[in-house]
């Protein structure tokens, strides 16, 4: 007798058809995880490779790389994002967008966003908002009006609801019905975005029997009902890291900002944006860079091999449990 579930897992070589068909082009499309944690790199390669144009990003508080590497790709006309930042530097792209007016960034902090998505999750069109009292917050904020107190009369903001049409999420575990289970803090944002989103796929580092999802139930972080695909997709957070699995890759990091940074100058100053003087002493430029880890590679054991393969990998997992 049929259980009545419905498997949400999908194969890999299936994401680019569903995302395809979930995100069109000026979409507004939601990232997960939270600064160098948790992204969704694996699945954001797979939205370049899909040739989507004109997005509009919306993320948690705090995003970075990804974000960095979508607009070097030219996939972004829009951001709705409260912070940008590699942490130990600003994001190149990025900045570079934004300074030539090629990318529009909203100016929102992180009540805006998280408001927004709590608005769209509980089907209401927007969130009240006190905090914003005496600020000028709400001065440029496309997502935010000032608003009435229908019972007291008092005066107070209110932030539209953010419903994005997908969202990209990434966890370390989940099983084939699409129930997830983050194995790290700090997965508010996700499990927000999980339930203000038109579409959600998820990536997770090892797909877990649904025994053992059951045995542990309280541990599921973001339940089936909010997920329409699973794909399991090993180290699919990298470069960023997916804790306790894995630490963030610093090294990769540095090498993408060096080479986006060299690029943004390049572009700044009108000359090449590779060669000698301009791959920031990686040996090669930011299309080089897009073409060797997004591009050729065809599916993620490829990536995976094209940015140092099990020895590194294994290095990352040493790091991360020595934490």
């Amino acid at each position: 007798m049929s259980s009545g579930r419905r498997e949400k897992l999908v194969p890999p070589e299936a994401l680019g058809d569903l995302i395809a068909a979930w995100l069109g082009d000026a979409d507004l499309l939601a990232l997960g995880g939270l600064f160098k944690q948790g992204r969704p790199c694996a699945l954001v390669r797979e939205v370049i490779r899909g040739g989507r144009r004109d997005l509009k990003l919306v993320s948690s508080p705090g995003s970075g790389f990804d974000v960095d590497v979508l607009i070097a790709a030219d996939c972004v006309a829009e951001t709705f994002l409260p912070a940008v930042t590699l942490e130990t530097r600003m994001c190149p792209a990025f900045r570079g967008a934004v300074e030539a007016g090629t990318v529009r960034a909203h100016c929102v902090d992180a009540l805006s966003v998280v408001g927004g998505l709590m608005a769209a999750a509980h089907g209401v069109p927007f969130q009240p908002v006190v905090a914003w009292k005496g600020s000028d917050v709400p001065r440029n904020n496309p997502l935010a009006a000032e608003i009435t107190c229908p019972f007291t009369g008092e005066a107070l903001f209110a932030t539209r609801a953010i419903r994005p049409k997908l969202a990209l999420l990434h966890a370390q575990e989940g099983d084939r019905y699409g129930n997830i289970r983050h194995l790290s803090t700090m997965t508010y944002a996700d499990q927000m975005m999980a339930r203000a989103s038109e579409r959600v796929i998820v990536s997770v580092d090892r797909l877990v029997s649904t025994e053992d999802i059951v045995a542990r139930s309280r541990e599921t972080t973001i339940p089936c009902i909010y997920v329409d695909a699973v794909v399991e997709m090993p180290y699919g957070a990298h470069p960023t890291g997916s804790f306790p699995l894995y630490s963030i890759d610093e090294a990769h990091i540095e090498t993408y900002a060096d080479v986006a940074e060299a690029a943004r100058r390049a572009r700044r100053d009108g000359g090449p944006e590779s060669g000698r003087d301009g791959s920031g002493g990686a040996g090669y430029g930011l299309a080089d860079y897009l073409n060797r880890v997004v591009h050729v590679p065809a599916t993620q054991a490829d990536y995976l091999e094209a940015i140092g393969g099990e020895e590194h990998l294994t290095a990352l997992e040493r790091e991360a449990a020595s934490l």
